[in-house]
């Protein structure tokens, strides 16, 4: 028995707004919900479940978009961490003597 709540929009113009916003995020090739804040707020916790299979919801203030729900994903931040061992695995110390090669480098002005 799932009766979907039919949640009256606050005026005409609403309903219009969240069409052109679900069309724009269609042009980009992004398929999202709209809400305004009253059924977000009443809904919120099927919302997140919602938000964390995968579906994009936006949440709308007078047919505004103001906010947006979606799925948690950590930001990573830099280069991974390589160890030092690793480093050194990679550039090995060359037997050779530098001196020619600086040598060279210099006299070549860059």
């Amino acid at each position: 028995m799932n009766r979907k709540r039919r949640i009256r929009l606050t005026y005409p113009e609403a309903k219009a707004e969240k069409f052109a916003i679900e069309e724009a995020a269609a042009a980009y090739g992004v398929e999202c919900a709209v809400f305004n804040v009253r059924e977000a707020k009443d809904q919120l916790s099927s919302l997140l479940d919602r938000a964390a299979k995968g579906e994009q919801i936006v949440v709308t203030s007078d047919g505004q978009p103001k906010a947006m729900i979606v799925r948690y994903r950590p930001i990573i931040r830099g280069a991974p961490w390589t160890s030092l061992r690793a480093f050194r695995e990679r550039y090995p110390i060359s037997k050779e003597d530098s001196t020619q090669l600086i040598r060279e480098e210099r006299d070549s002005g860059y």
